[in-house]
């Protein structure tokens, strides 16, 4: 393991801790109810899963790995949530 705070070991790997924060962000399941035809319901919805990542990843802050693949999930879930709601019969969710 490696003091490096990006999360990197030697070899661009994840570090142990990094592993263990993926292995976390890889069990959590979200399952989320909003109505499409109002805006402060969907909303209401991405910041639900936006706080069950963010609430996975607080043990691991201050690691710029684990705060760029969340941030990165987050992001995948609100595009995927607003295409299905524009397209329900299109979208799939990572």
């Amino acid at each position: 393991m490696t003091d490096d705070p990006t999360g990197q070991g030697s070899y661009g790997e994840p570090d142990d801790l990094a592993a263990d924060a993926l292995d976390a962000l890889r069990q959590v399941t979200i399952a989320l109810s909003f109505d499409r035809d109002n805006p402060a319901s969907i909303e209401a919805a991405i910041r639900e899963f936006n706080s069950r990542i963010d609430a996975v990843v607080t043990p691991f802050r201050g690691n710029a790995f684990i705060e760029e693949v969340a941030w990165q999930i987050k992001s995948e879930c609100r595009d995927s949530l607003l295409q299905h709601i524009a397209d329900p019969y299109q979208a799939t969710f990572p």
